[in-house]
């Protein structure tokens, strides 16, 4: 029988929640602050709390990964992948454009499967389907271990 755990309360997630890591984390992707203030609202503000717990943890660790790294953000003109919106099909006319603010570079899933290919395309409706808070972390994740991967660290 697994072991028992409790939830945790609301309280004690509020406290851990720092929004000024998440934001300070995705600025080099999302200069705007207001872009970066909506992505960090839809990430840790959205959804079952676990998730939102999920959301920060996982974020915050890859976060200090990146610090100790020599790693830096994509180039600006790295092709990006965006995140669709997945509308209502009466507010779809609308919505000037029909994504959110953050992408993740393109060349992140190369690694995994060429791109273009139809495993590449599946990784990416996988990563960017669902509610705002599990698709806007996947990109942001995305963006953070493309940081990570891509960078000249010394040895």
């Amino acid at each position: 029988m697994p072991p028992h755990h409790s939830r945790a309360a609301p309280g004690a997630l509020a406290r851990i929640l720092d929004r000024s890591r998440i934001d300070a984390l995705l600025a080099p992707w999302l200069p705007d602050a207001a872009d970066r203030a909506f992505v960090v609202r839809c990430v840790l503000d959205e959804g079952p709390a676990h998730h939102r717990g999920a959301n920060y943890v996982l974020l915050a660790l890859l976060g200090q990964l990146l610090e100790k790294s020599a790693a830096g953000a994509a180039p600006a003109e790295e092709p990006r992948v965006p995140v669709p919106l997945h509308l209502p099909p009466h507010l779809r006319e609308q919505v000037k454009h029909g994504t959110f603010p953050l992408g993740f570079p393109a060349r992140v899933l190369d690694r995994l499967a060429p791109r273009g290919s139809a495993e590449q395309a599946a990784m990416v409706d996988c990563v960017t389907d669902g509610p705002p808070q599990h698709a806007l972390a996947n990109a942001a994740m995305l963006c953070v271990l493309d940081a990570l991967l891509s960078a000249q660290v010394p040895k």
